[in-house]
């Protein structure tokens, strides 16, 4: 409800809108360099104690209904030495979570960081909030507080840590086969991982329906270290395992195998569905030990279901990348699926190994090509993708144009 003489939201144009808007978010300023002048001095007479509280933080809380982490972050602020960012909130000119940002920085700082500098990095930081949001002023105090972190280390200390780098990686294995993992990366590790995410853990564009990408942000960045993975497994100088890369040896039924149902264990392990095994079985040596119904091994096959070095680059030199049609990943990320599979459900020789039976797709559209309800195939000479009925009831062929060249308009 308005207060007097308010003049209704509804009644005002759109400049006058977006004027009062940016006048009442100056008002909300000063409300708060205003609260935090009383915090400060509730503080320094001891008020809350005289009013039977712990702490002047306890006092809020009770009093004013905010949260601790709201209390604690407003006695910082309050009784810091800021005198710049309680000017410029004072004025107006920054928010109150400007003011957090700026005094976590500053009240961080070592005892060695003299007041000079402090008073330079304070001016740096208001000056900054004057024209970024917080997230921006917060990247710029973690680079302050790298700065006062190396400068006050010993510099010996400083080169055994980059010749010993602190990386740790801790796992667990769940009933289910999933991992869940802990750990930390040093330095220069993070900055690797934070540049490997911003190109593969990015949004994908809105689908041919509109659709944005409904992956959560931490679902993306699974899939972007899912795919470092599988690029990491297919380098040609990877460790090699009792004289062999990557080979596994699965047990499976004549029946199963040919009716794509069941289930198989792999080296005897976590089981895993026929599914699973098929897309296993597109870039993976896998040895499929074959038994009848007695158990006995009626063949131990040979991993020759692999892509040559000469079909990937030619796959490459075809499909340009992931061929689903939103996906933008290059060749490098890829692997080599057979669209018709090497065993035939109602027997007889199976989808060969040539380019003809290939399509290129990274590690997450690869999941959604044996899972996920699709159809692929190659029409002339171009990888369609067919949608499930739920998706599209008319199942058009869909194919991927993020690959191609810009068009050259004529002159």
């Amino acid at each position: 409800m308005g207060t007097p003489n308010q003049v209704p939201e509804w009644h005002l144009s759109e400049d006058e809108l977006t004027t009062e808007l940016l006048t009442a978010e100056r008002k909300l300023c000063r409300a708060y360099a205003r609260m935090l002048a009383l915090v400060d001095e509730v503080d320094q007479r001891g008020v809350a104690v005289g009013k039977g509280f712990r702490s002047t933080q306890t006092m809020l809380v009770r009093s004013l209904r905010i949260s601790r982490k709201e209390a604690n972050a407003r006695v910082t602020q309050a009784t810091a030495v800021l005198p710049m960012m309680r000017s410029a909130l004072a004025a107006g000119e920054l928010n109150r979570e400007h003011a957090h940002e700026i005094a976590h920085v500053l009240t961080h700082a070592p005892d060695s960081v003299a007041p000079e500098e402090l008073a330079a990095n304070e001016t740096t930081l208001v000056e900054l909030a004057h024209q970024a949001p917080p997230a921006t002023l917060r990247k710029v105090g973690q680079r302050i507080q790298a700065y006062w972190d190396f400068t006050n280390t010993d510099p010996d200390k400083r080169e055994q840590d980059l010749a010993r780098p602190r990386r740790e990686f801790r796992y667990t294995r769940t009933r289910d086969g999933r991992m869940r993992y802990t750990g930390e990366f040093d330095p220069d590790t993070a900055t690797l991982a934070e540049q490997l995410f911003t190109v593969l853990a990015k949004p994908d564009p809105a689908d041919s329906f509109g659709n944005p990408d409904p992956r959560t942000r931490s679902q993306r960045q699974g899939d972007a270290i899912a795919a470092v993975f599988d690029l990491a497994a297919r380098a040609p100088d990877l460790p090699v395992k009792a004289g062999e890369r990557a080979i596994a040896t699965i047990t499976i039924s004549l029946d199963d195998l040919q009716c794509r149902a069941g289930t198989v264990m792999p080296d005897g392990h976590d089981p895993m569905t026929v599914s699973q095994l098929r897309r296993l079985c597109c870039d993976a040596k896998v040895l499929p030990a074959v038994l009848n119904g007695a158990g006995e091994v009626l063949d131990l096959g040979r991993a020759v279901r692999t892509a040559t070095p000469a079909q990937r680059r030619a796959l490459a030199l075809r499909d340009k990348g992931c061929t689903a049609p939103w996906c933008t990943r290059g060749p490098k990320w890829t692997t080599p699926h057979h669209i018709e599979y090497w065993t035939n459900p109602h027997g007889g020789p199976g989808g060969p190994t040539d380019i003809g039976n290939m399509a290129s797709m990274c590690d997450r559209d690869h999941l959604l090509a044996h899972h996920g309800g699709w159809e692929i195939r190659l029409r002339n000479g171009i990888v369609e993708w067919i949608p499930p009925a739920w998706l599209d009831p008319q199942r058009r062929p869909m194919h991927n144009t993020a690959h191609d060249p810009p068009h050259t308009r004529a002159a």
